[in-house]
């Protein structure tokens, strides 16, 4: 016991006397990886930067794909940097790395510690990557969290929620996902109107109103086809209290929200222009006189 004891202490005073010999190398190893750090940022923003100015919004899956790639690599230099790193500095201070990573003891802590989830992981997030379940910058679901990708790498996805909550996730709990920006979106649009309306002359004016959406310049670039009520004009619900129509509108991907609003304001303003009645929940009450 006291041999193992002494020989620990001369282990520790050999790592101070290299420490003291070497820290040159040292500061320089750790100058060299913080440099590493600073360019692969930089070189990642420029990247983002370039692709956002000289790429339209036309082709907006490219700059996605491309801002994925860039944030995968980024971070596996940086990973990569500081495991060398980690094991030049170790030789300077005489540590010698082969035989404790070779450690049948020493593994089983390390699988222990987590690395079955660290591996899993990594798996998780490559076939990601290479099946292209989404992008940078898609919105996406995961469990009941929804928001936009801000980083991906093969361990952890990065979404930020509509409150600018930012959420990490790591790859291997990622067993289902929802991704509602992909290639092309739909809004989907429901519109309710009182049983006294004419089927018809709703159907007529909801048409008038699309007509007007495309005839806008603002939006008819985002609009892949002309907003339509499902089932060639038909009704998709008889309800308590009002007859309803179901409204859909192809989209190039993320701009399901902002014409769904649009589509709401211009029925809106159209039914109240129109005299057509958009009703709201009511109950009648009849009273018995008994006497």
């Amino acid at each position: 016991m006291e041999n193992n004891t002494e020989a620990a202490g001369i282990a520790v005073g050999n790592i101070f006397q290299n420490l003291k010999s070497n820290w040159i190398n040292i500061v320089i190893v750790l100058a060299v990886f913080l440099i590493i750090i600073i360019i692969v940022r930089l070189v990642s923003k420029r990247i983002k930067k370039l692709f956002n100015k000289k790429i339209s919004d036309e082709k907006i899956e490219i700059k996605k794909r491309t801002f994925t790639f860039t944030s995968v690599v980024s971070n596996l230099i940086i990973v990569v940097s500081a495991v060398f790193a980690a094991l030049i500095i170790a030789s300077e201070l005489g540590i010698e790395i082969t035989p404790i990573l070779a450690g049948a003891g020493v593994m089983g802590i390390v699988i222990g510690f987590g690395a079955q989830s660290f591996v899993k992981d990594l798996i998780n997030g490559t076939f990601m990557l290479f099946e292209q379940w989404f992008q940078i910058d898609d919105v996406i679901t995961v469990g009941d969290t929804s928001g936009t990708v801000e980083r991906f790498n093969l361990r952890t996805t990065v979404i930020r929620d509509i409150e600018g909550t930012v959420h990490y996730i790591p790859n291997g709990e990622i067993t289902k996902l929802s991704n509602r920006t992909q290639l092309w979106s739909r809004a989907l649009v429901e519109v309710s109107v009182h049983y006294k309306e004419n089927t018809d002359r709703v159907v007529e004016v909801l048409e008038n109103i699309f007509d007007e959406l495309m005839d806008d310049k603002g939006y008819r670039k985002v609009i892949l086809e002309k907003p339509k009520v499902l089932g060639d004009g038909g009704i998709s619900e008889l309800g308590d209290s009002a007859v309803k129509f179901k409204i859909i509108c192809k989209v190039k991907a993320g701009n399901q929200w902002t014409i769904g609003r649009q589509i709401r304001k211009r029925i809106k303003d159209k039914f109240d222009q129109e005299g057509i009645e958009i009703p709201y929940p009511c109950t009648n009450i009849y009273m018995r006189n008994e006497g």
